[in-house]
């Protein structure tokens, strides 16, 4: 004879079951695994919410021949959103609606695009970089003789880009883009499909003319990374430096997606003060990010195996000549390249090989689920 069950155990019973059987659904809608280890991070319904009527509000203030030029209307990784997948951080034409192509108040509305994504920090950095194309075309016309700028040095060439509908229950991104910026984010509902290939430069770090005259960009980026350089001892600078030649420009850039060989130290050969410094340089990269966006992202290295992270140097500990580093983990890299000495040329970027959208596994699930 089977003993009963006594109503208590069965209410425990009953409320383990519909926990899991609740559960479930939301796990397998908030966190859909594509190929490979690559998902979506979450971020409060609200701060989704605003991103998608900051766009919704850029769309709905422009004409119809400036609507046609920024939405790119089908789902992404349908045809006609290649635009999203492909990136570079050279000067030249994007698809899109360029700021020069905005009225002020259509301006203020990009601006609030931007802002959405990112933080204080970020809105700064990304103001500053566009700032410089004022300077590198003041220098353009000093240097030529025949004293006029390089018209490819414009702050109105940057460009905007809108992907499926914002909000709606579907994938939908945006991209802003032009030289030496190249910021991205998709999103389905309240997840963050992807925020990279993410790209930062500056040239001249310092600027010697213009309104921000002085004014060091990128440098907590370097600075951090050399402060944990020379936080080494002389057998961990043996294993941290690289013998091979210095890197040219970022290798994962525009064309080079995925992870490349792991170099370095790792994180469990460092004392606890330098896995510090490591753990706030990688945060300095991450900073740029609305603090939602920033914290999620986080949390998704660090539940990765964080003994597995690396931190590699090229070239000498001065700021003032060319090095790189490179800082990978299981789910990220980040490539700072100092391409040039003074007046100053950085290069930054992060990557995320499963979630990057110019190939990645998130990348070819969107092409099989909504791809002709």
């Amino acid at each position: 004879m089977k003993p009963t069950k006594s109503p208590h155990r069965r209410r425990l019973l009953t409320k383990i079951f519909l926990s899991v059987f609740l559960l479930v659904p939301i796990l397998v809608g908030s966190f859909p695994v594509f190929p490979g280890s690559g998902k979506g991070v979450l971020i409060p319904q609200q701060v989704a919410r605003d991103i998608s009527q900051c766009a919704r509000s850029l769309l709905d203030a422009l004409g119809k021949d400036q609507r046609e030029k920024i939405h790119f209307v089908a789902t992404p990784g349908s045809k006609g959103t290649e635009a999203l997948s492909t990136w570079t951080y050279f000067p030249g034409e994007r698809p899109g609606l360029k700021l020069n192509e905005m009225t002020a108040q259509e301006r203020v509305l990009a601006q609030r695009l931007v802002r959405s994504g990112l933080s204080d920090t970020g809105q700064l950095k990304w103001n500053a970089i566009v700032a410089l194309e004022d300077v590198l075309r003041m220098m353009s016309a000093a240097s030529n003789r025949s004293g006029k700028p390089d018209p490819s040095r414009d702050p109105g060439l940057y460009t905007f880009a809108i992907f499926g509908e914002p909000g709606a229950n579907a994938p939908w991104g945006w991209r802003v883009e032009g030289h030496h910026i190249s910021i991205k984010f998709l999103l389905d509902g309240n997840q963050v499909l992807s925020s990279t290939p993410a790209f930062l430069g500056a040239a001249p770090t310092v600027p010697l003319m213009g309104p921000n005259t002085g004014t060091e960009l990128l440098d907590e980026e370097e600075d951090l990374a050399l402060t944990l350089m020379r936080a080494f001892t002389a057998e961990q600078k043996e294993i941290a430096i690289q013998k091979s030649g210095l890197p040219r420009d970022v290798v994962t850039g525009p064309g080079h997606p995925g992870a490349p060989d792991a170099l370095g130290i790792r994180l469990d050969q460092l004392d606890p003060s330098q896995k510090i410094l490591l753990d706030a340089l990688i945060d300095s990269h991450l900073a740029i990010l609305n603090s939602s966006i920033e914290q999620a992202e986080k949390s998704r290295i660090t539940d990765a195996s964080l003994d597995e992270i690396r931190f590699a140097w090229w070239g000498p500990l001065d700021k003032e000549m060319r090095h790189a580093y490179r800082i990978q983990g299981p789910t990220f890299v980040v490539e700072l390249v100092r391409t040039a000495g003074d007046p100053g040329h950085v290069h930054i970027v992060r990557r995320d090989p499963d979630r990057d959208l110019d190939d990645s596994p998130l990348l070819q699930h969107l092409q099989q689920a909504h791809g002709e």
